[in-house]
């Protein structure tokens, strides 16, 4: 027997061993119950509590739009509406426990919206708005379309029904936001504590759901209008808010707060916390943290450059925005394949746009 060949192969098998040992070890060392307690306390129910703020607001502004019916009210109104879908921004990302319990995210803010639905809806005075018909006639979106329709203070001032429909999706959103708010009060504390891997566990119900809103950003904001599933025939049809035109203010928001969830900072102040970010640091994946925040950075940089609406910017410069749709796909390996691989979590939901 070839002694030196054996004691070799049996060095190389020892160092191989030690080295998986050694990650598994990195993967379980880290503190992944501080790093929930910092989303949940920091971002995720400030976020809510933020997000019932807003709609307060705007339920007090359409509570005097409907009153008055006055231009001022109307603009009072929309700046309360794009306030609260900025805020959403952060809030949809986190669709699991009580969110997901309440198909709070799809009330809320399912896109386009059906426009007929909606007139039907006014015309007829009788509506439940909660049935899976009326899924794409309310929630958000749907005030995008009747803030900003053409005429649409004219359909508010001559019309009972159209003021009384904008109240009943403000209070419908009120009333869920208030129970989902409730429900993260008892749910956090099982959350913070639930760090396994497995798919039901907090933490990768959370990597599942912050890989699936940025994929859902990438192909519903950016991707489907554009035509990406279309053979490159664009349909701004599909394109989000886009009565009012502010499509890539909420593609920029959606954005930042995705880059705040992976660093782990505050919702309210911004300071940092523990986040992805550290996790991968401890994992020594410092050059895949770098890339990601790097890519977050260079994607909110690229919007901030468009000075018109998305569905201009799609006629006008095309180019422009299928390099935007790139970045935006570039990120999808990183966040989805490299970042989730370290973490020892398993993607569970589908989608079927080949990343």
């Amino acid at each position: 027997m070839n002694w030196s060949k054996l004691i070799w192969i049996t060095a190389l098998l020892g160092v191989a061993l030690s080295s998986c040992k050694k990650d598994d070890d990195d993967t379980e060392d880290f503190d992944k119950a501080a790093l929930l307690s910092n989303l949940s306390g920091n971002i995720i129910v400030p976020s809510l509590n933020q997000f019932e703020s807003d709609l307060n607001v705007l339920s007090t502004a359409v509570a005097d739009l409907s009153q008055n019916s006055s231009a001022q009210d109307l603009e009072t109104a929309r700046d309360a509406w794009k306030n609260a879908y900025l805020t959403w921004q952060t809030v949809k990302i986190f669709d699991f426990g009580p969110i997901r319990d309440n198909a709070f995210k799809s009330a809320t803010g399912t896109y386009p919206v059906d426009t007929t639905d909606i007139n039907g809806n006014i015309a007829s005075g009788s509506y439940t708005l909660g049935t899976a018909a009326n899924a794409d006639a309310i929630g958000l979106p749907s005030l995008d379309y009747l803030f900003y329709r053409a005429g649409a203070l004219d359909s508010i001032q001559s019309n009972p029904n159209c003021s009384a429909y904008i109240t009943d999706v403000v209070n419908k959103m009120v009333n869920e936001t208030n129970v989902v708010v409730n429900g993260w009060s008892t749910y956090q504390a099982t959350f913070n504590t639930s760090t396994g891997t497995s798919s039901t566990s907090g933490f990768s119900l959370f990597i599942n759901e912050f890989n699936r809103d940025y994929e859902l950003a990438k192909n519903a904001k950016v991707g489907i209008p554009l035509g990406k599933q279309s053979l490159d025939i664009q349909m701004p049809e599909f394109i989000e808010a886009r009565y009012s035109g502010i499509s890539f203010d909420l593609l920029r928001e959606s954005m930042v707060a995705l880059q705040k969830v992976y660093n782990g900072n505050s919702f309210s102040t911004g300071a940092a916390g523990v986040g992805c970010d550290d996790y991968l640091l401890h994992l020594e994946r410092s050059s895949l943290n770098n890339t990601i925040d790097g890519n977050f950075s260079q994607i909110i940089s690229t919007v901030d450059g468009f000075s018109t609406t998305f569905e201009n910017a799609m006629q006008e410069d095309v180019q422009a925005c299928n390099d935007l749709y790139l970045q935006l796909q570039q990120q999808v390996v990183n966040i989805k394949t490299d970042m989730t691989s370290a973490f020892g979590v398993l993607i569970t939901y589908q989608d079927n746009d080949g990343d």
